[in-house]
Order: C-alpha cells, then sequence, then structure tokens
C-alpha cells in the first residue's frame, strides 16, 4: 500500500478527527444499496455538484461513516479545511459551554457551526437523548446552512421521519441539497 502524504499523517488524522486515513473512496466496500449513497459523497467531494447540502440515511454498518471521513480526507487534499463530527460530539461540547467555567458562550460555538465553510455531521439522533433541545439546536445549525449554502454533510441511521421536519424539508429541497437513503445491508455480518 501507498504511504499517505504527510499532511495525513497521525497528528492531522487526529486534528481532522478520523478514525483512519485508509477511510477513502478507493477502499469503501462496494456492496449493494451503496451505488447512490458512494456517488453523493464522491461528486460533493470532488467538487461535480453545485448542490452543498447532503443527507444520507439508511441502517447501521452500510458505510456512512466511511463516506463521512472519505469525504473529510478529498476535501483536505483539496485545501478545503474540513473535519469530522459525530452528533454526539456536537451536543456534548454544546453542554460544555454552559458551564460557569467555559472558555466560550453557548452562542459562540453554536455561531461558529452554523458559519464553518464546511460541516460533516455522523449520526445526527445518536449520543443524545432526541431532546427538543438537541433537535432545536440541530434546526438552527441546518436553516442557517441552507440559508447561506454553506456545504453541509450530515448522515443517520434514524428513520428520516424521526428527525424534525424543519431539518429534511431542507435537505430534501433538490435546487440546493441530495436526499439520498443507503439501502445497504450491515456489513458487519457478513465479516468472515
Amino acid at each position: 500500500m501507498a504511504s499517505e502524504p504527510e499532511e495525513f499523517d497521525t497528528s492531522r488524522r487526529a486534528a481532522l478527527n478520523l478514525s483512519s486515513i485508509n477511510h477513502t473512496f478507493a477502499t469503501f466496500k462496494r456492496i449493494p444499496g451503496t451505488e447512490k449513497a458512494l456517488k453523493a459523497f464522491q461528486d460533493l467531494a470532488l467538487g461535480k455538484t453545485e448542490k452543498p447540502l447532503l443527507l444520507c440515511y439508511g441502517g447501521v454498518g452500510n458505510g456512512k461513516t466511511h463516506l463521512c471521513e472519505a469525504l473529510v480526507i478529498e476535501l483536505n487534499r483539496r485545501g478545503i479545511f474540513t473535519r469530522y463530527y459525530t452528533f454526539g460530539e456536537i451536543i456534548r461540547t454544546l453542554r460544555r459551554t454552559m458551564r460557569d467555567d467555559s472558555r466560550i458562550s453557548p452562542s459562540d460555538l453554536l455561531e461558529r457551526y452554523c458559519q464553518a465553510r464546511t460541516l460533516v455531521v455522523d449520526d445526527v439522533g445518536m449520543g443524545g437523548s432526541g431532546s427538543e433541545w438537541e433537535f432545536g439546536h440541530l434546526e438552527e445549525i441546518v436553516s442557517e446552512r441552507y440559508r447561506f449554502h454553506l456545504l453541509t454533510v450530515m448522515t443517520t441511521n434514524r428513520d428520516i421521519k424521526e428527525l424534525p421536519e424543519r431539518v429534511v424539508s431542507r435537505f430534501s429541497d433538490p435546487a440546493v441539497a441530495t436526499l439520498v437513503l443507503n439501502s445497504g445491508k450491515d456489513f458487519r455480518k457478513n465479516r468472515a
């Protein structure tokens, strides 16, 4: 296997919050049902679409996290700084800002998520309680990013009917967004 460029060494992997620098489009396990999701992520990563919003939904174990990390790697290779987040990380970070000893206010942190050039969030609806507070912040982030057409990618293994209607509506706008079902089966169950 060819060595990765220096910019993707261990410290860079950690800075981008990636689990592996080997999660590229080339190493993605193409199982039946993942074709549309793979194409949507690649088109966004390679600048082949004018639609800056992407919501990918589907069951567990079909490669949504791998695709998010491949997107982050490719965007960074193209000089577009992007970091990987999970929904749970964002919620925990927002909660920490509410403590008295926090160095940043909740509104300042929320503004960073709303205004970042790119935002890749995996596992929306997981790692939290699914409370109105959590989904209210998600709505605020998505609404602001939709308004300014900022590159925004989110994944979930929840049924999209369980997500806030305002969030799904924005990702359903064919003028600026792609909503794609990853119907691949759980590859972990088929490991030898």
